[in-house]
């Protein structure tokens, strides 16, 4: 059965002839790797304001849902009350309509009048007038309200974004915002999140289907070569670095113990 991995078959590359991966001393060598964080996500403000107040400190851990920063809200909170109480005042409108009604009224009596040849045409005519402004001033209160409810979900939803949340459970960066600042270009914090991990190989790119056909995957971390930990593929790049003529291989590390930056290599494979 061949399986695709990074774009290519993996059968292919099993294929390939031993010649190519002695010549190149495949799987006789250790493959250098890095331990990153599995996601680093840059928490941006939702929009521009003073952080009122900060939830947590470089270094805490977090879980999704948890509060990190407070933006000040007070003049969002005003606009919302003040959109809040527009969409209550009917008066205006409930006028318009009662101008409208007794408009209609007159506009029936004149019409009559009119088909009975004691009102003048010129008379049902001003009438019909007033009555389509009366119209148009209902259609304009009616719109005021609408938009008096548009304005006022809007300070609600971003009330609601006064308070950010992580979006994932992490580890907060060092890179943390202030109370009393406002963000700019740079995120309000930054959260690694770090279980699992993502190791990187850096493996040559000649030998890169030496290196997939292991049976197995395990790195020795901080040179304890008598403890090697096992990885689990993840995927393959689908560029190769052609500076250093090599090409990266992504895997899973769930080790709680382990933190970003330590050392590590693929051993070679015995035998």
């Amino acid at each position: 059965m061949i399986r695709t991995l990074g774009g290519f078959a993996l059968a292919a590359l099993i294929g390939a002839p031993p010649v190519l991966a002695e010549s190149v001393g495949f799987p006789a060598v250790p493959i250098n790797c890095a331990i990153r964080p599995l996601q680093v996500v840059e928490l941006a403000a939702p929009f521009a304001g003073v952080v009122r107040k900060v939830f947590v400190r470089p270094g805490q851990q977090v879980a999704a849902g948890d509060p990190i920063v407070e933006f000040d809200d007070d003049l969002t909170r005003a606009s919302y009350e003040a959109a809040l109480a527009r969409t209550e005042l009917t008066a205006a409108l409930e006028a318009t309509k009662r101008q409208q009604e007794a408009l209609g009224r007159k506009v029936d009596r004149l019409r009559a009048g009119v088909e009975k040849r004691v009102v003048s045409q010129a008379d049902l005519e001003a009438a019909e007038l007033e009555l389509a402004l009366a119209i148009g001033a209902v259609g304009r209160e009616t719109d005021l309200l609408r938009l008096a409810g548009i304005e006022a979900e809007q300070a609600r939803i971003a009330l609601d974004k006064a308070l950010i949340r992580s979006p994932v459970a992490g580890q907060i960066g060092a890179d943390l915002i202030d109370a009393g600042e406002a963000p700019t270009q740079k995120p309000i914090a930054v959260i690694y999140v770090n279980q699992p991990l993502r190791v990187e190989a850096f493996v040559p790119t000649a030998g890169l289907a030496a290196f997939l056909a292991r049976d197995r995957f395990e790195i020795v971390v901080n040179g304890n070569a008598a403890k090697p930990v096992p990885v689990t593929l993840d995927y393959v790049s689908q560029v190769a670095d052609l500076s250093s003529n090599s090409q990266s291989v992504y895997f899973i590390l769930d080790a709680p113990e382990m933190i970003p930056g330590y050392q590590c290599v693929f051993p070679p494979v015995a035998g």
